[in-house]
């Protein structure tokens, strides 16, 4: 059954927005709550999660965190190991249905509510403006600290493979955020998003070309496929194929 997630209301967003910005990092540990009694749920669609499932999604999230060095400031590389093991954590223990993962005001819950430390540690203040709303508020969910790590691993999830969440590790932040931040052309049909990084992992013979201008080659010629061709009907072999020949399109004309 899905769980449905408290959904933080916008007053209550704001005034822990601020709250955070109020409290020294190394007490932002001190807000950290399960509940909030600003904070309502959806009427149907699943059960409500508990507040002893929200802890145990929280300790899944701390221990990623903590591997990585949590409190002390993160090198991009654990900041991108953060993010694939917290994309696994939240998969695998939120069992929420895309509904719920669509609202953002699920996302400003668990980044302000429940993990307001861990998400200020993964996304520290800029010196001069403060943190990023989008990180924490969900107004942008491709950007949202949380909600972008769901999606991927919504997007990428293999149930076929002996690891199911194995196409997470092939690609860079940059790379990946190429193909999701195109919500309506690329992201919205995941078995195209799958059929893309799958491509590129086996991609990696001819090396006369790099890799990445490969890719973003190919993203450019598919883009301009999906203004005029029917993806979402096509099987997720048939979307292998388009891609593979694509890739080599791009790669031939890089090495002309």
């Amino acid at each position: 059954m899905s769980l449905l997630y408290p959904r933080l209301l916008p007053n209550e967003t704001e005034r822990r927005f601020h709250l955070l910005h109020e409290t020294p990092p190394a007490r932002h540990g001190t807000i950290v709550a399960n509940h909030s009694q600003r904070a309502v749920y959806a009427a149907t669609g699943g059960r409500r999660i508990t507040r002893e499932e929200l802890d145990q999604l929280r300790d899944g999230i701390l221990r990623a965190a903590i591997a990585q060095g949590f409190p002390t400031p993160l090198s991009i590389t654990q900041g991108s190991n953060f993010d694939r093991e917290t994309a696994r954590v939240l998969y695998k223990q939120c069992l929420m249905v895309p509904g719920e993962a669509a609202q953002r005001q699920v996302w400003a819950f668990l980044a302000l509510v429940l993990l307001p430390d861990v998400c200020a540690w993964r996304w520290p203040a800029d010196p001069s403006r403060g943190y990023t709303a989008d990180r924490f508020k969900g107004t942008d969910l491709t950007r949202h600290a949380f909600a972008r790590l769901w999606t991927r691993a919504h997007v990428l999830h293999d149930p076929m493979a002996e690891d199911p969440f194995h196409l997470l590790d092939v690609l860079g932040e940059n790379d990946l955020d190429q193909i999701m931040a195109r919500r309506s052309a690329l992201a919205a049909t995941p078995a195209l998003v799958r059929a893309i990084v799958r491509s590129h992992q086996e991609d990696q013979a001819d090396r006369s070309v790099p890799s990445q201008q490969v890719f973003r080659q190919s993203l450019m010629r598919l883009l301009r496929l999906t203004a005029f061709l029917d993806l979402d009907s096509a099987s997720e072999a048939e979307l292998g194929h388009l891609v593979r020949r694509v890739r080599a399109e791009a790669r031939a004309a890089l090495s002309a």
